[in-house]
């Protein structure tokens, strides 16, 4: 199903039933595929709702992206928000939809009962511990140029060029990489490459919440894989936990980028419980 709002168009599903909790898929010039099915299960305590952000998957596609910025896209997802008719909800982000959930969270927090960062960072700062990664990690020189073309924010040639970069360096966001998990990912995603080319240009360069971090009061859950390459717990989780009043995290030890899929029953029981202590407003206690 297609929303109207905000003069766009933004593709959205949902599974389960109950209180909403929203998902923000990475990327970007990715969509909410990837989630599925390993998020799905969750469908038995919440209404999961997938879509694709501006520009991204089966999401409208703008002329240029000027002017587009995550403060865009968080708006966007507020107004997806009050378009289904939900007042609170729970929101969820993974890689970058974990920067634009900080941005959310900041700008529109009253309407959150919890907040969930999977496998994200406050900043991108820290590029030669990503590209020591990649060496580390790497099987062959095509994998580190991949690296390094994205870490210069060199432009992809066209939506097929960015399929073909994320096949090369997939490998690189799991710990125990399975070939047929790999072409699972890869074969409902509609990539943009446009989407891609303009956060890594335009977006991260200036991307850093640690300043606003603090503002955030919603209670949070932060999750991480110990061997996640992009997004490492000491940069990411770890930095993101020490500067929110009210969160918890977990480093999930046998994964990589997507301990959702690495990991997915204790990444499903430790996510389930946690939504279940959240009431509207606030947490249990006792």
């Amino acid at each position: 199903m297609h929303a109207r709002i905000n003069q766009t168009e933004l593709f959205h599903t949902t599974v389960g039933q109950g209180r909403p909790m929203l998902i923000m898929h990475g990327g970007l010039g990715l969509d909410h595929t990837y989630f599925r099915p390993w998020l799905d299960p969750l469908g038995e305590r919440v209404q999961l709702v997938y879509y694709d952000h501006r520009g991204n998957g089966r999401s409208q596609r703008p002329a240029s992206f000027d002017g587009i910025g995550h403060d865009t896209w968080a708006a966007d997802a507020d107004a997806l928000r009050a378009y289904l008719g939900h007042e609170r909800m729970i929101l969820f982000g993974h890689s970058y939809g974990g920067f634009l959930a900080q941005e959310y969270a900041v700008c529109y927090g009253q309407h959150l009962d919890g907040l969930i960062l999977s496998c994200t960072a406050p900043a991108l700062d820290y590029p030669e511990v990503i590209r020591a990664n990649a060496v580390a990690r790497a099987g062959t020189p095509e994998q580190v140029d991949t690296v390094n073309r994205f870490l210069q924010g060199e432009p992809m040639a066209s939506d097929a060029a960015l399929a073909e970069a994320l096949r090369v360096i997939l490998p690189f966001y799991f710990k125990h990489y399975d070939a047929e998990v790999g072409k699972e990912i890869g074969k409902s995603i509609h990539y943009s490459a446009a989407a891609s080319n303009h956060v890594f240009s335009t977006c991260i360069p200036s991307f850093n919440t640690l300043p606003r971090l603090s503002e955030i009061a919603v209670p949070t859950l932060v999750i991480a894989g110990r061997d996640d390459w992009i997004t490492p717990a000491r940069e990411g989780a770890e930095r993101i936990h020490d500067a929110l009043p009210d969160s918890e995290i977990v480093i999930f030890e046998d994964s990589g980028h997507f301990p959702f899929i690495e990991e997915q029953a204790k990444f499903l029981t430790i996510v389930g419980q946690w939504i279940g202590s959240l009431r509207r407003g606030h947490r249990k206690t006792g």
